[in-house]
């Protein structure tokens, strides 16, 4: 039986050139001069983070995920949020997310489950891994975040609550979304 969903097949693009536009050391800006599937030339833009994006949610005994809110400059809105970050040059993910998790919430994790990994849009190349993290304790340095998370807050809630909001739209952040119904899935929540 053939699935319906197979992502093979050939890629229809030709790239006769590519500039990057911008470098931060963590993001790129890269403008693609490239033939299109129709046969005419265009330019593509997109987005290309350096590192992985990890994202964890994490879901302690009782059945509640932690989640963590701060504001989102781009967006100028706060967010609520599964604990996330990059990882480091030549960092594995699990890893990153291990870091992240005790950064952004002060705690650790005995279980660690992959929850697969997603890419956000077509405009930005970013690979991002998500993970269900559970067996969860303080960690022995608690929270440490850097400046620009000096306003996060920390929460945790019934996870079928956060599957909620991310349904009924209070939760918006791409990432998040997935990795609540994702872990809600995996948990038959």
């Amino acid at each position: 039986m053939t699935d319906p969903l197979d992502n093979s097949g050939a890629n229809p693009w030709q790239t006769r050139s590519s500039t990057v536009v911008y470098d931060n050391g963590w993001l790129r800006l890269l403008e693609d001069s490239v033939i299109q599937p129709d046969g005419a030339p265009g330019s593509y833009a997109y987005v290309e983070a350096a590192w992985p994006v990890v994202g964890i949610v994490p879901v302690a005994d009782d059945g509640h995920v932690y989640l963590v809110r701060q504001w989102r400059y781009p967006w100028q809105r706060n967010s609520w949020e599964i604990p996330a970050g990059k990882g480091e040059p030549d960092e594995e993910p699990l890893v990153s997310a291990q870091r992240e998790l005790a950064e952004e919430t002060g705690l650790q994790a005995v279980s660690w489950e992959p929850l697969g990994s997603v890419y956000a849009s077509a405009s930005i190349n970013a690979h991002y891994y998500l993970y269900l993290a559970r067996g969860l304790s303080r960690a022995a340095n608690g929270a440490q975040r850097d400046g620009a998370e000096q306003d996060l807050i920390s929460a945790s809630v019934p996870l079928a609550s956060a599957v909620a909001a991310a349904m009924d739209g209070r939760i918006v952040h791409a990432f998040t979304v997935v990795g609540l119904l994702r872990a809600a899935r995996r948990l038959g929540v």
